[in-house]
């Protein structure tokens, strides 16, 4: 298998992250457009991003590996859920007035 320069595999995540955001926010207007909301997917997405540990001992601490990865998914899944917020807005701007 060959090795993939970072700048590729940065620009693979950017591009993947970009269309996850487009399908979510593109759902959402479906959403919106049906029920004059569409905060359905959003908020759902919302609650996803908050970090559960589900651990039965309130004073126990995660591994630092472990925490580190989840952290890095959780802050990941949230900066798709702006990306997707901010395409939302976008599309309610669409199209122009005047147009």
């Amino acid at each position: 298998m060959s090795q993939l320069p970072n700048e590729e595999i940065e620009g693979r995540l950017v591009a993947q992250r970009e269309a996850l955001a487009f399908v979510i926010a593109h759902i959402a207007r479906m959403e919106q457009k049906n029920e004059g909301r569409a905060r359905g997917l959003l908020e759902a997405m919302e609650e996803h991003t908050l970090f559960q540990d589900h651990q039965e001992d309130p004073g126990a601490v995660p591994s630092g590996g472990a925490f580190a990865i989840e952290a890095a998914a959780k802050n990941e899944f949230r900066r798709i859920l702006s990306d997707a917020q901010g395409q939302l807005a976008e599309f309610s701007d669409w199209p122009p007035s005047g147009a």
